[in-house]
C-alpha cells in the first residue's frame, strides 16, 4: 500500500512550477533520460501527477522550462563576471572564459541534463524553442565581446558571428571532454587552449 503523501503546504503558482522545474532537473542529474517521467519527477516533487500537466500541460514542456532555467542560470553567473570585469574589452573576455572554466560550468553533474536536452532539441518543439532562445542569447554575448575586444586592439574580425559560434563550439567540446573524462586536462589547461584560440583571431585568423 502505498503511505499517505505529506501535505505539501499552500504556494503560489509560480512557486509550485520552480519546485516541479526543479524536480525534473534532480531527476534528470540523477537518471538521464530514464528521469523523463511524470511518476518519477511528481515522486520527487512529492506532488500528484496532475500537477505536472495542470502547471505544465506536457512532460515536454516541462522539460524545456528545465532546459531554459539551467541554461540561463549559467548565462546569468557569467554576465555577472563580466560585468565585475569592468570596462575594458580584454578583462571582459577573460572573465567569461575563466567563468566557463570554473565550477559554474565545470560540474560532471551537468551532463546528464544536457544530453537529454541536446538529444530533445530534434524531437520537441518546446525544447527546441528553449535552446533557440538560450543558445541565441549566448552566441550575442559572445559575438559582443569580440567585437569589443576588436575594436579595441585594432584587429579585424571579417564575420563576427561566425567567430562567436567557432569559440561556442570549441568550448562546448572542451566541456564535453572534461565531463566525459577530467582527468584528460585540467580548468586551466582548457583556459589555455580558449586564450590561444583568442590570440589567433588577433593574429588574423578571421580576418
Amino acid at each position: 500500500m502505498d503511505t499517505p503523501r505529506e501535505r505539501q503546504p499552500r504556494t503560489n503558482p509560480d512557486e509550485r512550477r520552480e519546485h516541479l522545474v526543479r524536480a525534473a532537473l534532480r531527476c534528470l542529474v540523477a537518471e538521464g533520460h530514464a528521469g523523463i517521467s511524470v511518476r518519477r519527477i511528481a515522486k520527487e516533487a512529492n506532488v500528484a501527477v496532475g500537477l505536472i500537466n495542470h502547471y505544465f500541460g506536457s512532460i515536454d514542456a516541462l522539460v524545456a522550462q528545465a532546459y531554459e532555467t539551467l541554461a540561463s542560470e549559467v548565462n546569468q553567473a557569467l554576465v555577472a563576471r563580466i560585468d565585475a570585469a569592468g570596462p575594458a574589452p580584454a578583462a571582459r573576455l577573460e572573465a567569461f572564459l575563466t567563468g566557463y572554466f570554473s565550477p559554474v560550468t565545470l560540474d560532471p553533474d551537468l551532463l546528464s541534463p544536457w544530453v537529454v536536452f541536446w538529444s530533445l532539441i530534434r524531437h520537441s518543439p518546446q525544447v527546441n524553442e528553449a535552446h533557440e532562445r538560450t543558445y541565441g542569447g549566448s552566441l550575442v554575448l559572445l559575438e559582443q565581446l569580440l567585437s569589443e575586444l576588436a575594436r579595441e586592439e585594432g584587429f579585424s574580425i571579417a564575420k563576427p558571428r561566425l567567430a562567436a559560434i567557432g569559440l561556442s563550439a570549441m568550448l562546448d567540446g572542451l566541456w564535453l571532454e572534461w565531463c566525459l573524462n577530467p582527468a584528460n586536462f585540467s580548468a586551466e589547461e582548457g583556459l589555455e587552449i580558449s586564450r590561444r584560440w583568442v590570440d589567433s583571431l588577433r593574429r588574423g585568423a578571421y580576418a
